[in-house]
């Protein structure tokens, strides 16, 4: 799908005429149709939640896996019809339309193919052949397998759940008195999947629908792919902590992808090995994502900067002519305005949650929804092509100028901050060829020490005529000031 611009996150509840307060009454999730959300269904929660075609899909899940374990272990090579039956089943392609992931450029995003099916085949051959006949050892395989993350779990449950995901949306939809059409989604794989659904607005003409989900089986992380959690569960675990030997404990608190292959030896050296990796994913307290406190920042940057730009309203004078001054000029006065909105108008209070800073990304989102309110509220014809978090905010004008300003938020616990400044910027500069780049710093704290080493790198990068970028600084330490933004 073509990448769009992003004047603004189109919410679900405004796009479909219904209010935020509906959807929380019923439980359901409002995704943002033109991005993804970087949250996941997990299979883990469907038990208990509480909507009922949750409930009974966990047994389908199940039935479905212990399917796939039996054609597994009934073939006697790859290339059999249980082995070629079982790859079958081990297909998962994205199915579009719940707007959770990561989709880089809009909504769409890859699914698994015949290579991953191979590959999980292979995997779940050597599981099975210890003798595991627990269906969940799919889903335990994430820990340790190659290009196994979150959103092949995600392709998983909305490929193997999509009749119980179906039901849900055709009583939700009635609930919420949204007028539905049949539509048929064609996979990749010749599979054809019914139900009734709105088509996503924000791609008119794709009939791409726009497929709820309850917010009690979604997370920032599958537990079968979050190492922090299952860390978390392995240290209250004494047998479990026993069964590591020394090397791979150590790689196991690292929680690296290149912990990814010793991790994996020691998984498939034998059945308690893998069973203890099982007892674990089991017994992992996990719990949805806190929407109300959002503490990812994965939501508040969706509603922010219509609200700001509301409520402070801030006049850019338009650009006369596409000159390169004129692009500087106007981010100049964007992060400026953004600077003024944190130390002076409580912004600041957007980037903490229980008075410790949201992750790096919120910041960085907080900023994008700003610029692209301004821009759209003054008619400005600019567009802050981000991808909302995951990378370098980079503005430019419509499409087809060549003129372009880069802008890096950082927050100031970043460890890597000085580096990002002397390294990532540079990169970013060689590849886009920008005019000009700005480094906006945050600060929360952790900033005196880096600050020094930061201004030095700044005046040497000045000096040494090696680019064109510059720092700002930017106070978001928490005011006095009782009053809120939101």
């Amino acid at each position: 799908m073509a990448k769009k611009s992003y004047v603004k996150p189109v919410l679900f509840h405004a796009a479909y005429g219904v209010t935020e307060a509906q959807l929380d009454k019923l439980g359901v999730f409002n995704p943002t149709l033109n991005v993804d959300t970087l949250l996941f269904p997990d299979p883990l929660l469907l038990e208990d939640s509480s909507h009922p075609e949750m409930n009974a899909a966990r047994a389908t899940f199940d039935q479905y896996f212990d399917q796939v374990r039996r054609l597994v272990a009934g073939s006697k090579s790859s290339t059999d019809a249980p082995a070629k039956a079982a790859k079958e089943l081990l297909r998962f392609p994205e199915i579009k339309g719940t707007c959770l992931g990561y989709g880089k450029d809009g909504i769409a995003g890859s699914g698994g193919g015949v290579d991953m099916a191979d590959q999980l085949f292979k995997t779940a051959s050597e599981i099975v052949g210890l003798g595991i006949d627990d269906p969940d050892l799919f889903l335990a395989m994430g820990l340790f397998e190659n290009n196994f993350g979150p959103d092949m779990i995600g392709d998983m449950f909305t490929n193997v759940l999509f009749n119980h995901i179906a039901d849900f949306n055709r009583r939700v939809y009635a609930a919420l008195g949204v007028k539905t059409q049949p539509i048929e989604i064609r996979l990749n794989t010749g599979k054809r999947l019914k139900g009734d659904f709105v088509t996503n607005v924000a791609y008119p003409g794709a009939d791409i629908p726009v497929i709820l989900l309850p917010k009690d089986v979604l997370r920032d992380l599958p537990v079968a792919v979050d190492w922090r959690g299952v860390q978390e569960t392995s240290e209250a675990n004494r047998e479990f902590r026993r069964s590591l030997n020394k090397s791979v404990a150590h790689l196991w608190s690292k929680k690296t992808l290149e912990s990814k292959e010793k991790l994996r030896a020691w998984a498939l050296s034998g059945p308690e090995a893998f069973g203890d990796l099982l007892d674990v994913v089991h017994g992992h307290d996990g719990k949805p994502y806190d929407f109300a406190s959002d503490k990812l920042g994965e939501l508040i940057w969706r509603s922010i900067g219509q609200e700001i730009a509301s409520k402070y309203p801030f006049a850019i004078k338009k650009a006369t002519t596409r000159s390169g001054p004129e692009l500087i000029r106007i981010t100049e006065e964007i992060i400026s305005k953004f600077c003024d909105l944190i130390e002076k108008r409580d912004l600041w209070r957007e980037l903490y949650h229980d008075g410790k800073p949201r992750l790096e990304k919120s910041a960085q989102r907080i900023f994008y929804a700003v610029a692209v309110a301004y821009c759209a509220a003054n008619g400005i014809d600019i567009t802050p092509e981000a991808d909302t978090g995951r990378g370098p905010v980079d503005f430019k004008f419509s499409t087809g100028f060549d003129r372009r300003v880069l802008v890096e938020i950082k927050l100031s616990t970043n460890p890597n901050l000085v580096k990002g400044f002397t390294k990532q910027l540079e990169v970013y500069n060689e590849a886009e060829a920008p005019i000009a780049g700005y480094y906006v710093v945050i600060d929360v704290g952790k900033l005196r020490s880096k600050k020094k080493k930061l201004d030095l790198a700044a005046v040497n990068h000045k000096v040494s005529g090696s680019g064109l970028s510059c720092v700002r600084y930017v106070d978001g330490l928490p005011k006095l000031s009782a009053s809120k933004v939101r």
